[in-house]
């Protein structure tokens, strides 16, 4: 099993905030408004958070959204280990079954 192909990793994040530019801006012209973008090994904007959210949030989003690749290629390795144990009742088997529904939802293959 290998892992689906997305943006170059190692991914990484930028604080980016917007500055409000508008005088109608209950925050006042000027005021930062926090921001996250998230990059892939090149460079190119992979996502972006949601400037709504509370700055800490984002954050913590950005970090593992960062992590997202190397996490998927982690799980997938964990999962090879564990394949022997798929029809295991044991916590082995249980840990089995999780890794590949979340491999299953990363890579798409989630029903």
């Amino acid at each position: 099993m290998t892992a689906t192909a997305c943006s170059p990793a190692p991914w990484s994040y930028d604080y980016d905030p917007w500055t409000v530019q508008s005088e109608h801006s209950p925050l006042g012209v000027g005021a930062e408004i926090p921001a996250y973008e998230i990059f892939d090994a090149h460079g190119n904007k992979v996502f972006d958070t949601n400037e709504d959210t509370p700055a800490d949030v984002q954050e913590a989003n950005a970090r593992i959204g960062a992590a997202a690749p190397r996490l998927l290629a982690s799980l997938v390795a964990c999962a090879n280990l564990l394949a022997d144990h798929d029809e295991s009742d044991g916590p082995e088997g249980e840990a089995y079954r999780e890794a590949m529904a979340a491999i299953d939802k990363a890579t798409g293959r989630a029903g």
